[in-house]
């Protein structure tokens, strides 16, 4: 099955009142819906705000992961300037698995 990188760049230099606003429902979203998702991550700016994120997931098509973008409350809530999904082949993994509380 096909990989896909899922990278959302925040409105210059962050979207963090929206972010906080839309926060719940994000979590619980990615929570429900996280069959075919592999990774996820806030992108930090130098400040540590929050300024994007990158999602793995692992679907059959880019249209699936499309389906998924536009019901998840950042990517439809304006959070992101841009929104990029692209296939991608891995070629090397040292991610070790974190069990992340909450």
């Amino acid at each position: 099955m096909p990989f896909f990188a899922v990278i959302g760049f925040d409105h210059p230099p962050h979207s963090m009142a929206l972010r906080d606003q839309f926060r719940p429902q994000h979590r619980a979203y990615v929570k429900g819906n996280d069959q075919q998702l592999r990774f996820a991550a806030a992108m930090l700016d130098g400040k540590g705000n929050q300024c994007g994120t990158v999602l793995f997931f692992e679907a059959d098509s880019a249209q699936q992961v499309r389906q998924w973008t536009s019901e998840e409350p950042f990517c439809n809530s304006g959070v992101y300037k841009d929104l990029h999904i692209v296939q991608i082949h891995p070629g090397f993994n040292k991610i070790p698995t974190i069990d992340w509380p909450g």
